[in-house]
């Protein structure tokens, strides 16, 4: 169906509707039939609300200034740790030859053994 004409609430063409659905009327549409043999007139009303959903926020939280980082150091040969640290957020530093990732993430990852403390301040080809 074409869409002939659309109106707002309070528009000519939206009286009775208005009256009818008070605020709930969002719009009232004059619609064609394919055969263009009949003109429908259909109404749009608000049946509930809601608050909207809050986005989610990431599942790795992005670095703040506040949060410390800590540089860890894992061999080559150790996959699965490298693979746990890319997983908190980790970031490889080639400058420094670690890993840079937050401590507290660090932690809970059961990592905390890897961290090498002030080799985080050699990590300056990392963004952190």
């Amino acid at each position: 169906m074409d869409v002939i004409k659309t109106f707002k609430p309070g528009d000519d063409g939206t009286k009775r509707y208005s009256e009818k659905y008070g605020q709930q009327l969002c719009a009232v549409r004059y619609r064609r039939s394919p055969c263009k043999k009949t003109v429908y007139t259909t109404v749009e009303i608000i049946v509930s609300a809601r608050d909207a959903y809050k986005r989610q926020e990431r599942a790795l939280p992005r670095h703040t200034p506040d949060k410390k980082w800590v540089a860890l150091k894992i061999g080559f040969e150790e996959t699965h740790l490298r693979n746990e640290v890319r997983r908190i957020g980790g970031r490889w530093s080639q400058s420094a030859q670690a890993w840079a990732a937050n401590r507290r993430l660090a932690e809970s990852a059961n990592l905390g053994h890897r961290i090498v403390e002030g080799l985080v301040e050699q990590c300056l080809d990392v963004e952190i």
